[in-house]
């Protein structure tokens, strides 16, 4: 079979979309993944375009390509030269036609729309079609789909809604992913219960905004909560249609979802983050949910915030964070922020910093501004020089670094519950011996809040898949290290589930939507 290499730049929902790509194409008998360019027949940039750094690392490495096109030589049969070069994501659906007056090397463009069409596409690319485009919306107002992963897996990722009608002013999502379109609550149950059935024991829940799911789709089974409210009011979706809390209870109480650890979701959005979600967390509230929020907010300023468009207070957020941290002590919280938003004094940017000393996050992911094509912030003059937007970012960065450590230090001397992702990407905490042999590996995992955990094991036991305990010994801002409880009792095999491979994902920009 030909071999396909993916460059995967942004969120989540990237990530999931190449997932889905690999599965597709190695159903098709068209590819299997490889992790070198130069020996691939097939090179997809999955391309993020929420931010403008994120676009520059997809096109640059969409330019390094065409070196493997200029020194392989012409196929007879087809003309063709080297391997096929595609470009997708939010990259390709933004850019369309016009890249390939930059970059002529390149074979097609499609959107995430397309991608369940990008079998027919790699087609069309080897009979010798160039320069074509595919990126037009899902005009279907229903929203189906299966999810596909390779291999087997202790977490998967599970699109259950696509695009946002929210129209933030800062945002490119609504132009790249089009407007809301949600999966009914049964298909969604069904394709987790396939997953449950194939190992998959943490599922996270994709969407721009999961807490709008359900729009549009008719509540015909009863499900409860029928409405949903937060401090501002009625939010969601209507009476008598589905949302996102029924979903959640119902993969509670579904018997195909009993072996289901874990259910995450991303993103969320203040405006519907609703009242009977915080109940969620709550101790006799949905067990399967992860004791971790990610909750964007974007800015501590409420003046701009109004000139983003989010359509929310900083004085409601905050007053949602100490009701959820009231339920749940143990949450762990992460948010987005944007530094350098026209407009934004220094005053502003201390109300961000006072938002961080208020709320206590774990984890921040922040940006500085950079004005994104056709959206209404494009137009307003970016008047916060770059020297400025970079020297805020640091301080904020460096501000929540100090914030994370004591956090982190928190749970030291605890035992946690720890879902092990594979081997670290760094070795380091092993000491060599007198001979300078390295004894044992460094796995790492995640607890239910999403921390970081690094532990040692000596023994040659696959620890990939499992939940186990962890005494966490030490800490930093970004991580914990702990050693190994040995409890066969809680240690979870997964019913001789053999899980292949590191669910590392190929994230290289944000690490988040919203």
């Amino acid at each position: 079979m030909k071999k396909v290499y993916i460059k995967t730049f942004g969120c989540q929902m990237n990530v999931a979309d190449t997932e889905r790509m690999l599965a597709l194409l190695t159903e098709k008998e068209q590819g299997i993944p490889t992790e070198d360019p130069k020996d691939a027949d097939l090179i997809i940039i999955n391309g993020c375009s929420v931010r403008d750094k994120a676009v520059h690392k997809a096109v640059s490495f969409l330019g390094e390509q065409q070196l493997l096109k200029r020194n392989s030589p012409i196929e007879p049969t087809t003309g063709r030269k080297g391997p096929i070069i595609a470009l997708g994501g939010c990259v390709g659906q933004l850019d369309k036609g016009e890249v390939f007056k930059r970059a002529p090397y390149l074979d097609f463009v499609f959107g995430p729309d397309a991608i369940d069409q990008l079998p027919e596409l790699v087609d069309r690319a080897e009979r010798g079609q160039r320069h074509f485009v595919q990126v037009e919306f899902d005009k279907t107002l229903s929203y189906s789909t299966q999810t596909k992963i390779q291999g087997t897996k202790a977490q998967a990722f599970v699109n259950i809604m696509k695009g946002c009608d929210k129209y933030c002013t800062y945002c490119i999502v609504p132009f790249t992913r089009g407007k809301e379109k949600s999966r009914t609550i049964q298909e969604t149950l069904d394709d987790v219960a396939q997953l449950v059935a194939g190992g998959v024991r943490e599922v996270t829940l994709l969407g721009q905004n999961v807490n709008s799911f359900g729009k549009g789709n008719p509540n015909t089974q009863g499900f409860e909560p029928k409405e949903l409210h937060n401090i501002i009011g009625k939010v969601g979706p209507r009476a008598g249609e589905e949302n996102f809390n029924q979903l959640l209870w119902a993969m509670e109480r579904d018997p195909r979802l009993e072996k289901l650890k874990r259910i995450r979701y991303t993103s969320s959005h203040p405006l519907d983050f609703s009242d009977e979600l915080i109940e969620c967390y709550a101790p006799n509230g949905v067990t399967k949910l992860a004791k971790h929020l990610h909750l964007p907010v974007q800015s501590g300023s409420n003046r701009i915030l109004q000139k983003m468009a989010r359509h929310h207070q900083i004085e409601h957020y905050i007053a949602q964070m100490d009701r959820l941290k009231e339920i749940c002590p143990e949450v762990g919280l992460s948010t987005d922020l944007i530094v350098g938003f026209p407009t934004e004094t220094e005053e502003d940017f201390q109300q961000t910093l006072a938002l961080l000393d208020r709320v206590q996050y774990d984890n921040i992911y922040a940006f500085a501004y950079s004005p994104r094509p056709g959206t209404r912030a494009s137009k307003m003059e970016d008047d916060v020089p770059n020297a400025v937007k970079n020297e805020r970012l640091n301080r904020l960065l460096q501000h929540q670094l100090k914030i994370a450590k004591n956090r982190y230090a928190e749970r030291v001397g605890q035992v946690m519950e720890v879902l092990v992702e594979g081997q670290a990407k760094h070795q380091n905490m092993i000491k060599p011996d007198a001979e300078g042999q390295s004894l044992g590996r460094v796995w790492t995992g995640r607890t239910t809040c999403n921390r970081v955990v690094n532990f040692i094991d000596t023994s040659a036991r696959n620890y990939l898949g499992q939940f186990l305990k962890v005494k966490i010994t030490a800490s930093t801002s970004l991580s914990l290290q702990g050693e190994l409880v040995h409890d066969p009792h809680f240690a979870e095999q997964s019913e001789n589930v053999s899980y292949s491979g590191s669910y590392t994902s190929a994230v290289t920009s944000s690490e988040v939507v919203g």
